[in-house]
């Protein structure tokens, strides 16, 4: 188990008082965006073929920047509104919104995107999409739970309330079907069986994923205390209605942003009990699920990676490398744990 102490907040996180105004203001995921974005996201799901899950993302992150623009004077025509210096000034307070430059990086990719089609359909009168600069990223190798922690992890999860409920059974599925959290978002409350269910995943592919006992056990809980209502979804937003700026949305999806919000607020709560925080400190996002999930399948099939790649849905072998050097690793570290341990009792048992 790690014995790292809980981790301070870091110097780019952002803090209340750097937040802007607009983020309030985000539309949520039934609220209309302007004509031209509706077009373009019409475009990206009948002409590009693209799935829903990627659709979905694309409307996530171009509400942000909808948000952005509506501060000042619109139009009908609202890339009429967009100009150089509004991009700028939205990627500057982007960067405080979204730290991580990896998670902003999407964002700007989605503004560009649709700002290249606004150009190409003569909506624009320079192409703007120029003006949008994507951060760099390096991607490090993933971090899973140990395999060890993941059932004390489970265990020590909140049952409280609704939300806590929600988390709970969010936690355990991505766990134990090794979702992504897009993938995971998109499931609606008739999806999922005890006996395996669908999901739809990267490039329109379908494939089957199962549920442990535990973790159907966690989503039952949560749609028991949920109750009936009217959302079709699984995961609901459990907004708070006394939350100021925040509208109470008690039937709309989850989305992945929400989901990410969830867990670093799982985080703070834990950060008060080292023991607590300790298991759930490699949890930093909900893709760390995925990896555990990838990690543990491994070492419950012995190096199955044809398996865990049907489980994951990956396109490739060779994306499972990083997983299968994890998985070594730990093996490595244990024959050597092991070899210390006789190398003790050797000596033990020479001196006596």
């Amino acid at each position: 188990m790690s014995t790292r102490r809980p981790a301070s907040r870091r110097p780019n996180a952002p803090t209340a008082s750097r937040i802007p105004a607009w983020v309030a203001e985000i539309p949520g995921p039934q609220d209309p965006l302007p004509d031209q974005i509706e077009q373009f996201l019409d475009w990206l799901r009948i002409q590009r073929n693209r799935p829903v899950t990627t659709v979905r993302a694309y409307r996530q992150d171009l509400a942000k920047f909808v948000a952005f623009m509506r501060r000042r004077p619109l139009g009908d025509d609202f890339t009429a509104a967009v100009d150089r210096a509004a991009l700028r000034r939205y990627q500057i307070e982007l960067a405080e919104v979204l730290p991580n430059p990896r998670t902003r990086a999407r964002a700007l990719v989605a503004l560009r995107r649709f700002l290249s089609y606004a150009y190409d359909e003569g909506w624009s009168d320079g192409e703007l999409s120029r003006q949008v600069s994507v951060p760099r990223y390096v991607v490090g190798d993933p971090h899973p739970v140990a395999t060890h922690t993941v059932p004390r992890l489970l265990a020590a999860l909140p049952v409280d309330g609704l939300r806590d409920l929600r988390d709970r059974a969010l936690i355990h599925l991505l766990v134990s079907t090794g979702c992504r959290i897009a993938e995971a978002c998109s499931l609606d409350r008739g999806d999922v069986r005890a006996e395996g269910f669908r999901v739809l995943g990267k490039g329109g592919k379908h494939r089957t994923v199962y549920l442990t006992n535990d973790a159907h056990t966690a989503v039952q809980d949560y749609l028991r205390r949920r109750g009936p209502d009217p959302a079709p979804a699984l995961f609901i937003s459990v907004a708070r209605a006394d939350m100021p700026g925040r509208r109470a949305l008690p039937h709309n999806r989850l989305t992945t942003d929400g989901a990410r919000h969830a867990l670093r607020a799982l985080r703070r709560r834990f950060s008060a009990d080292p023991a607590l925080f300790a298991l759930i400190d490699d949890l930093r996002t909900p893709h760390a699920a995925r990896h555990t999930a990838a990690t543990t399948l491994l070492e419950a099939t012995d190096g199955d990676v044809r398996l865990v790649q049907e489980v994951l849905g990956h396109a490739t072998l060779e994306t499972l490398r990083v997983y299968t050097e994890i998985t070594d690793k730990r093996k490595r570290s244990a024959y050597q744990r092991l070899g210390d341990y006789l190398r003790a009792v050797d000596t033990a048992g020479s001196a006596g």
